[in-house]
C-alpha cells in the first residue's frame, strides 16, 4: 500500500499525537488499569478499527480481556471474557515468543501476514518486513464467527516473558500498512515499560503491607499478657483471609528439679499433653475415637519437621494431601479446604505450631463461547456468547507472597514465644524460691 506525501505526513503527525497521549497517560497515572483502557483507546482511534482490546495470559496458557474500545457496538464487547490456550495453536505462540512476530490477517482475500522482529532460530534482531502467505482455514472460520473481516495482533512481552496480546479486529477488510504497525509498535513497546512500571509498584506496596501487618502482629504479641496471644492469633487469620486458625505450643516444658526443657514432641506425645492451644473460628473435629485429641499430636508435622526442615507447609487441598489421610476425616464435617501451617523454631529449638485455615469456595468464570476445559479444542468455535462456567467446593491456593508472609509472621511468633517461656521459667523460678525461703 503506497501512500501520497500528504496521507503520510498526516499519518506520522497521528503517531507522534498518539505516543504524546500514550506517554501522558504512563505519567499521569500509577494506574495499570487506567493505562490499558487508555492505550486501547488510543490505538483504536489511530487505526479506526472497530475494536482494540488488550488480551492478558494466564498461568496455564489461557487468557483474559482486561481492556478494550469498540466503535459504536460495531463489534460485540469481549471485555472480562476469558479465552482458552486451545485459541492460540502452538506454532502461534511460538512465532509471538521467539520471533516476536507481528500478525495481520484479510479474510476475504484469506492471507496472513507475518512481520516479525526477531530470527525464529537465532533471535537476532531482523528487518520486520511483512510477508504474506494463505492463511489456516481454521483461522478464518474463527475470525468470521466473531463477524471480524481484518485483524492486527501484536504481542506483548514483560521481562522477555509473553504477557499477553494487542489485538485490532474490524468488520470489513482493510489493508494495513507497514507504518501502522510500527507506530503499534511503539506504543507495545511503551506499554512493556508501564507493565514494568507496575510490577515495581505493585511489589512495593505489598512490601509496605507486609510490614504493616508485621507491625501490627508484633504490637499485638509484645504487650506481654499471655491473652495477647489470642488476639495476634484472630489478626492473622484474618490476614489470610482465613475462616480459622490455631496456635499450639508448648506448656511447663522447663524443668526446675534437673534444669532440662522437654522438646514439642515430648510435650505433645504426653499422655496429657503439655500444650497451650489458642483457637479462632472454625475447627476441625475430633471425634472420640481418634487417635489423638489435638491435630497437632499426629505424626505427620513431625515427618515434615524432623530434620530440620522449618519452611511453611501451604497445602491447597487437604484432601488431594496424601500425607493427610489421617486427618481429613477431622475436616469433614466442616467446609475447610486448606490449611498453612507454620512452624514455630528459635534457633533449631521447634517451639509450636501455627495454622490457619481457609474454606472450600465457589467460582464462576466467564468464557468467550462454550468450551469443555477437559477436552481439547478440536474445532472452531461458531460462537462467543458470553459462558459461565461454575465450580462449587475449590480449593483456594495460598500465593508466593502469602507463604512468604507466613514465613515472616512465624518467626514473630516464635520470638516471642521464646521470651513468654523465659519469663513463666523465671516466674516458677521466683515462685520455687519463695517456697523454699517463707514455704
Amino acid at each position: 500500500m503506497t501512500l501520497s506525501i500528504e496521507q503520510d505526513l498526516q499519518l506520522r503527525l497521528e503517531q507522534e499525537n498518539l505516543l504524546r497521549h500514550i506517554i501522558n497517560s504512563i505519567h499521569q497515572t500509577l494506574d495499570l488499569d487506567e493505562i490499558l483502557k487508555a492505550i486501547a483507546e488510543e490505538v483504536r482511534s489511530l487505526l479506526r478499527t472497530d475494536r482494540v482490546m488488550l488480551y492478558k495470559f494466564h498461568s496455564d496458557g489461557s487468557g483474559k480481556v482486561i481492556a478494550e474500545s469498540i466503535d459504536n457496538n460495531r463489534l460485540p464487547s469481549l471485555l472480562g471474557l476469558n479465552f482458552p490456550a486451545d485459541d492460540i495453536p502452538l506454532h502461534a505462540r511460538k512465532m509471538f515468543m521467539k520471533a516476536r512476530s507481528r500478525s495481520v490477517v484479510n479474510v476475504d482475500t484469506r492471507q496472513i501476514g507475518q512481520s516479525p522482529l526477531r530470527n525464529f532460530v537465532t533471535g537476532e534482531a531482523v528487518s520486520g518486513d511483512i510477508t504474506y502467505r494463505p492463511v489456516d482455514p481454521c483461522h478464518v472460520e474463527y475470525l468470521t464467527a466473531m463477524g471480524v473481516k481484518s485483524s492486527l495482533i501484536m504481542p506483548i512481552f514483560h521481562q522477555e516473558e509473553l504477557w499477553g496480546l494487542l489485538a485490532s479486529h474490524h468488520s470489513e477488510p482493510r489493508l494495513v500498512p507497514e507504518s501502522e504497525i510500527e507506530a503499534v509498535q511503539m506504543v507495545v513497546d511503551r506499554l512493556s515499560i508501564a507493565i514494568a512500571q507496575s510490577h515495581i509498584l505493585t511489589k512495593a506496596q505489598a512490601r509496605a503491607q507486609r510490614e504493616v501487618v508485621l507491625n501490627r502482629i508484633t504490637t499485638l504479641l509484645h504487650s506481654m499478657p499471655s491473652i495477647e496471644l489470642q488476639s495476634a492469633l484472630k489478626e492473622t487469620v484474618e490476614v489470610f483471609s482465613g475462616s480459622g486458625g490455631r496456635l499450639c505450643i508448648r506448656h511447663q516444658a522447663f524443668s526446675l528439679q534437673n534444669d532440662t526443657v522437654k522438646s514439642l514432641a515430648d510435650c505433645l506425645n504426653e499422655e496429657n499433653p503439655s500444650v497451650e492451644l489458642y483457637t479462632c473460628g472454625w475447627q476441625p473435629v475430633m471425634l472420640e475415637i481418634a487417635k489423638y485429641q489435638y491435630m497437632e499430636q499426629y505424626s505427620v508435622w513431625q515427618e515434615r519437621h524432623k530434620f530440620g526442615n522449618c519452611d511453611v507447609w501451604a497445602i491447597t487441598d487437604i484432601y488431594q494431601t496424601p500425607e493427610l489421610r489421617n486427618l481429613q476425616i477431622a475436616f469433614r464435617p466442616t467446609k475447610i479446604r486448606s490449611l498453612i501451617m507454620i512452624p514455630l523454631q528459635y534457633r533449631q529449638q521447634l517451639l509450636g505450631y501455627l495454622s490457619v485455615f481457609r474454606d472450600e469456595i465457589d467460582t464462576e468464570t466467564l468464557w468467550a463461547g462454550q468450551f469443555d476445559p477437559d477436552r481439547r479444542q478440536l474445532y472452531p468455535r461458531l460462537s462467543f456468547e458470553v459462558w459461565r462456567e461454575s465450580k462449587k467446593a475449590q480449593a483456594c491456593e495460598w500465593t508466593v507472597e502469602e507463604i512468604e508472609l507466613a514465613q515472616a509472621i512465624g518467626k514473630q511468633f516464635a520470638l516471642f514465644i521464646q521470651q513468654y517461656e523465659i519469663y513463666q521459667q523465671v516466674q516458677a523460678f521466683n515462685a520455687n524460691l519463695f517456697q523454699n525461703l517463707f514455704g
